[in-house]
């Protein structure tokens, strides 16, 4: 699997949120799971402008058992079938590259929100609200049958 990537245009957002005094998160690779989470709840991708090749982290630095697991997630989600299961390099390339995508969009959309906010635990909690209040609002599928 190709090393994951990320734009450059986020360094000081990435810095902000795990470096930085007040870092929300302690590792960059739970920031960029978070900011894909985001991305594809948002269901916006959004491609990669610019990249530093030095940046870029092995999927070993994902330090969670479920990294494989999301990405098969994010492929079926995004496609419907099962061939981005299939172990080969064009679809470990493909599942690779929408993680990019979504996270890119996620961290867009993280920086717009920061921008206006002084808080940055506070406004990624209130964004985790947002999302809670959504997921409540959509039918039981008890309701649909």
């Amino acid at each position: 699997m190709r090393r994951i990537q990320r734009d450059v245009c986020h360094e000081d957002l990435v810095k902000r949120l795990t470096v930085e005094d007040g870092a929300v998160f302690g590792e960059i690779w739970r920031l960029l799971l978070f900011a894909a989470a985001v991305g594809r709840r948002s269901g916006t991708r959004r491609p990669l402008n610019k990249v530093d090749s030095g940046k870029a982290m092995p999927e070993s630095y994902f330090g969670t058992p479920g990294w494989k697991g999301l990405l098969y997630l994010l492929g079926v989600s995004e496609t419907g079938v099962s061939d981005c299961l299939r172990s080969d390099a064009q679809q470990s390339d493909f599942l690779v590259t929408l993680f990019e995508e979504y996270a890119n969009a996620g961290l867009f959309i993280l920086q717009e929100r920061l921008q206006v906010s002084i808080n940055p635990q506070q406004e990624i909690l209130n964004l985790m609200a947002e999302c809670r209040q959504k997921e409540s609002a959509r039918p039981d599928i008890d309701d649909l049958i």
